[in-house]
């Protein structure tokens, strides 16, 4: 009798664990790369390996979840400056799961289209 009760509660468990990461729709960012002003420090010298492994690294720290670079294209907003806050028409692509919208917004990216 008691192997009737434990199956349920470990369903119930292990479905409440699977709801909380919230993967199953992913919402689209971007950010319009820096001369050399973005928070990760890089710049438009470094390669697109390094900027991926940055960004990865920057939002693992300031504790947003499962987030993901897709690409870095060419098609951002490009600035004809060589002050650091100039964007250099260089666009990081990211996704990240629903419930952490806030975060990635309050750190600056912007929501996709």
């Amino acid at each position: 009798m008691k192997y009737y009760l434990s199956f349920p509660l470990l369903l119930f468990l292990f479905l409440q664990g699977c709801q909380e990461e919230n993967t199953l729709n992913p919402v689209e960012f971007y950010w319009d790369q820096t001369g050399c002003s973005d928070p990760w420090k890089t710049g438009s010298n470094d390669s697109n390996e390094e900027i991926l492994q940055a960004v990865q690294h920057y939002l693992k720290e300031e504790g947003v979840k499962n987030a993901k670079v897709i690409s870095i294209t060419d098609n951002g907003i490009r600035q004809f400056c060589k002050a650091c806050f100039c964007t250099t028409g260089a666009r990081i692509n990211l996704i990240a799961p629903a419930n952490q919208k806030s975060k990635m917004i309050a750190l600056g990216f912007q929501e996709s289209n």
